[in-house]
């Protein structure tokens, strides 16, 4: 009996190890972490000091003879011009208050890059065809050459591209202007990660153009009946940042779309009290390629161009396929 005892109470002690060893395994835990990310938004930057014109930066004189000269520029009054030039432009003066100068190069439209990235410029430019006036390729006329001959051209401060004479086929230069490095850092905004340009950051990179022009002394000018050709300059800058269609308008008049594959639904211009739809009469399209990556290009026409939108605040709105509408910045056109 009492090896019975023994026995069971052994039998009792190994169940109660068992049992506690079933409790053991049976109680599980479990936990979990949620995940956070810091990052910035928007890790490109696309900031860029845009050219401006004043509306008569390459407004031009031609002085063959040298009439300006021999009248002490009377009739701009006193105003001083250059030596041994025959086509003219207006320089601002460095100093304010005082009078304009006058030279064979216009001023220079500037863009200055204060992006995170590289960002191509493209400059163009175009010269109507005037009957009596001849286009020439070189400011250089030769000592027999009579002809009424204007040589205009444009030159950047590239120093890959040499003065480009402009033809009424247009002329084209392209730049990249690269970018600071180490002008941005990073900053926590109103909840957010964002770039953020350095308050001491200097030293951004630069891109200039401007015109320059001669004209034949010994040609025979007197009598043209036209006036001087209007000369066409259009400058764009791309947002490398940006995707889907976008549409640009210059001050010359002239309206880019891009990123636009096929055609729009609706093309607008807004003069600032009413929309006015733009067809055929209204302009040409110089350039146009149904497909995506190709420039569509129109040119507004005299009826808008003469002087109707001297002064007036314009923005360009195109109609997409997707129902949607995107429109250019507004651009002041200048006072006549």
């Amino acid at each position: 009996m009492r090896n019975y005892k023994k026995i069971l109470a052994a039998g009792l002690a190994v169940s109660m190890v068992m049992g506690s060893s079933v409790v053991a395994f049976a109680a599980e835990g479990s936990g979990s972490g949620s995940g956070s990310l810091d990052v910035v938004e928007k890790s490109d930057v696309f900031d860029v000091v845009l050219p401006t014109d004043s509306g008569t930066t390459f407004d031009y004189i031609l002085d063959p003879t040298g009439v300006i000269k021999a009248t002490e520029a009377e009739k701009y009054g006193g105003a001083t011009f250059a030596d041994d030039a025959t086509v003219f432009f207006a320089n601002a003066a460095t100093t304010e208050g005082d009078p304009a100068t006058y030279s064979a190069t216009s001023d220079a439209i500037k863009a200055v890059n204060k992006s995170t990235m590289d960002v191509d410029i493209t400059v163009k430019a175009s010269v109507a065809e005037v009957s009596g006036i001849t286009m020439a390729s070189s400011a250089t006329f030769d000592a027999d050459d009579t002809s009424a001959g204007l040589y205009l051209a444009l030159k950047d401060s590239d120093t890959n591209n040499s003065d480009t004479a402009v033809t009424a086929d247009g002329v084209e230069l392209t730049s990249t202007i690269a970018a600071l490095d180490g002008a941005y850092e990073t900053k926590y905004v109103d909840g957010k990660y964002v770039k953020q340009l350095k308050a001491d950051a200097t030293g951004f990179e630069e891109y200039s153009f401007q015109l320059t022009g001669a004209c034949n002394p010994k040609g025979e000018w007197a009598g043209l009946t036209e006036e001087p050709p209007v000369v066409s300059v259009v400058w764009s800058i791309e947002d490398p940042t940006m995707t889907g269609p976008r549409v640009t308008l210059s001050p010359s008049g002239e309206v880019n779309i891009v990123n636009l594959e096929g055609s729009y639904t609706s093309f607008v211009l807004n003069d600032g009290t009413d929309d006015w739809t733009l067809g055929g009469a209204d302009g040409t399209w110089t350039a146009w390629d149904d497909a995506a990556d190709a420039e569509k290009t129109f040119r507004l026409g005299d009826n808008w161009m003469s002087g109707y939108l001297a002064g007036k605040t314009v923005i360009i709105k195109v109609g997409l396929p997707d129902g949607t509408t995107i429109e250019s910045a507004a651009v002041v056109f200048p006072a006549a």
